[in-house]
């Protein structure tokens, strides 16, 4: 009996790579302890949920990225909702009364970028669409949200996010046409 193998030899270098994360995880892991330690400590200020956020976005965007969807598109994106996070964080337990204007600006940022990220490389980012999309649609339930909240006579960068996110949407459907549906359908497999 012949046996063929249908899998790749495993690489060296991704043994090497496994072992470094897990020696790695350690120091992130007392990282955020230490945090936790420090901030209960010296009182004060709640910053360790912050710190401990922020370990992990670095963890997960540059020590141990997605393999599946790891495209320009996408890792922005994540990095743009790390911000989000990040600054809600900040507001929630630093210092209040900011977020309201600079969110929206940071999400409009986000939302222009990634458009301009997906529209330049179509062909090849059509396939990877749905995080654009998620975020598309986060945005503007965001947005209206942040409208319907805040009556304040500064409130155009949630007006600014809402109009461009939606037209962004639109134009992602109109462009795309068939593949845009198409694409939906195999990303939730539905019928």
């Amino acid at each position: 009996m012949n046996v063929n193998i249908t899998y790749p030899p495993i690489k060296r270098g991704s043994f090497l790579r496994r072992r470094l994360l897990r020696i790695l995880r350690w120091p992130f892991i007392l990282a955020a302890i230490a945090c936790v330690v420090i901030n209960v400590c010296i009182g004060g200020v709640v910053w360790s949920p912050i710190a401990i956020v922020g370990l992990f976005a670095v963890w997960k965007m540059v020590l141990s990225p997605d393999l599946v969807d790891y495209n320009r598109t996408s890792q922005f994106i994540k990095t743009v909702v790390y911000i989000l996070i990040l600054l809600a964080m900040i507001e929630l337990l630093i210092v209040p009364g900011w977020a309201a204007f600079v969110i929206p600006i940071v999400g409009f940022t986000g939302v222009a970028i990634g458009g301009v990220l997906f529209f330049t490389d179509m062909e090849t980012q059509k396939h990877n669409m749905l995080p654009l999309v998620l975020f598309l649609v986060f945005a503007i339930i965001g947005s209206t949200i942040g409208l319907t909240l805040w009556h304040e006579k500064n409130f155009w960068p949630f007006i600014v996010l809402d109009s461009v996110s939606v037209l962004l949407l639109l134009a992602l459907i109109i462009v795309l046409g068939g593949d845009f549906l198409r694409e939906l359908k195999r990303r939730f497999h539905i019928k």
